[in-house]
């Protein structure tokens, strides 16, 4: 993720409701599930002006800006649960303000640093692996956050070389 240049949002109530409506709640991450990046599988979203233009930003910053306020000057929007698509900030663990150092030495810790000697990442892509999590969680039967959590990290499991590293999500039986 890039850093801010602290750049105001200008998001009304309806880009909030449209966002939320958008969302695929279970019992761990907030999972975005409106358009991905072709690239680099974060989520996206389109906020609308009067001039019926529209400014696409990333969903984890809209979701963090909404949360606590503009993002300031230098700083990034931070993944702590390692899920590009998770919108969740109301709780430790998932989107937070940070910055960019910090992101890079929480991927190299996990073994997820893209650079001279990239990482394990998920075989799929980032944006292979972000479409995968939709699909499922959209096609799984069982609507509970608990449910969908399930397989969300099984979903995630599937590509993903790390996947006995993963902290946040129980293991599946």
């Amino acid at each position: 993720m890039s850093k801010s240049a602290g750049l105001q949002l200008a998001i009304r109530e309806a880009d909030v409701q449209r966002f939320h409506a958008k969302v695929i709640i279970t019992s761990t991450c907030w999972v975005w599930g409106g358009a991905v990046g072709g690239r680099d599988g974060y989520g996206r979203f389109a906020l609308r002006r009067d001039d019926r233009r529209q400014r696409t930003v990333s969903a984890h910053v809209l979701a963090a800006t909404v949360a606590y306020g503009a993002i300031p000057a230098g700083s990034t929007v931070l993944h702590d649960c390692d899920f590009r698509l998770c919108v969740r900030t109301d709780i430790a663990g998932h989107v937070r303000i940070s910055t960019q150092t910090e992101n890079v030495r929480q991927a190299v810790r996990r073994g997820r640093s893209r650079g001279p000697h990239p990482g394990m990442v998920d075989v799929r892509g980032p944006a292979g692996v972000a479409r995968a999590v939709q699909d499922a969680l959209r096609a799984s039967p069982d609507r509970s956050p608990a449910g969908l959590a399930l397989v969300l990290a099984q979903t995630l499991a599937d590509g993903d070389p790390l996947r006995d590293n993963l902290t946040l999500f129980e293991p599946l039986p």
